[in-house]
């Protein structure tokens, strides 16, 4: 073989080699989609970004009427993150230009979403690492709610008292109450601020009984010819509550036999002690 003509093939096959490797693909990691464990509202992602890879990309499904929520934690201020609705095509977000940490949003359909968390590479030396924390979190107005308490009664006491608190982010508290045929239920609400409600359902028969709003009273009873299960929603409208205040209450539940004299009502009502809020949307995962 002559020395040109290898130099030729070796040449071509050099070149080949090199076309080949241009024309690779550069392959970027697949976008993590987020999930949420059952009964919990907040997810959390764990991350790292460093001077070669500066991105992680994630994806959330939020139902309709839901809200959307994103805190971003870490040490380092050159860590953001940029949001974009897939569903619409639109750009919504770059923490970088803003300079928010947190940032929320509402849902009026069902949306999914793009969640970029990234650091310029000129905001990071070479071996460095920058921890990051995203937490993601879908909620709706029921998910504020704290859980249903069912309302019992001390031996020989003919009243139940519940102490709570409602705000403009937690508007309504339900609680059920389990009464014997032939017993009479009475409910009083006690409050200071009027734009506080409750409502009164009879669970056993599917029934809607009352709704103090309507009719102006903070108090309402009935016989129950047999066993019923009642549930009392206490609630307020959050246009009458202030951003960062709450409305106290003291719900008072009695049962007596139908007939009988009314019981005297607890005395010296208390509305101290609110009752914990559902953990579910007011304590995001603990940060990295």
């Amino acid at each position: 073989m002559s020395r040109f003509h290898f130099l030729r093939s070796t040449l071509g096959a050099s070149l080949g080699l090199a076309v080949t490797c241009l024309s690779l693909p550069a392959f970027a990691s697949a976008p993590v989609a987020v999930t949420f464990a059952a009964n919990s509202v907040w997810a959390q992602e764990i991350g790292n970004l460093n001077h070669s890879d500066t991105s992680i990309d994630y994806t959330v499904a939020v139902a309709a009427g839901k809200t959307l929520q994103l805190n971003l934690l870490g040490h380092n201020p050159n860590v953001h993150f940029k949001v974009k609705d897939q569903s619409h095509g639109k750009v919504l977000l770059d923490t970088h230009t803003t300079g928010e940490s947190t940032w929320s949003t509402l849902n009026a359909t069902a949306t999914t979403y793009a969640i970029q968390v990234y650091i310029e590479p000129a905001a990071i030396q070479s071996g460095e690492t920058a921890k990051y924390a995203l937490q993601i979190g879908q909620y709706g107005a029921e998910d504020m709610q704290p859980p249903t308490t069912a309302v019992t009664f001390e031996a020989n006491k003919p009243w139940a008292e519940q102490d709570g608190a409602l705000d403009s982010s937690a508007t309504a508290h339900n609680f059920t109450v389990a009464i014997a045929a032939g017993m009479t239920v009475k409910v009083n609400l006690v409050s200071s601020n009027p734009g506080l409600h409750f409502k009164v359902s009879d669970q056993t028969h599917n029934k809607n009984l009352a709704d103090t709003s309507s009719t102006g009273a903070n108090t309402w009873s009935e016989s129950a010819a047999a066993a019923t299960n009642y549930m009392i929603q206490v609630y307020v409208d959050p246009a009458a509550i202030p951003s960062g205040q709450k409305a106290q209450y003291a719900l008072q539940v009695g049962q007596y036999a139908s007939g009988a004299t009314q019981p005297a009502t607890p005395a010296g009502t208390t509305t101290t002690a609110p009752p914990a809020a559902a953990t579910s949307t007011s304590s995001p995962p603990a940060s990295a």
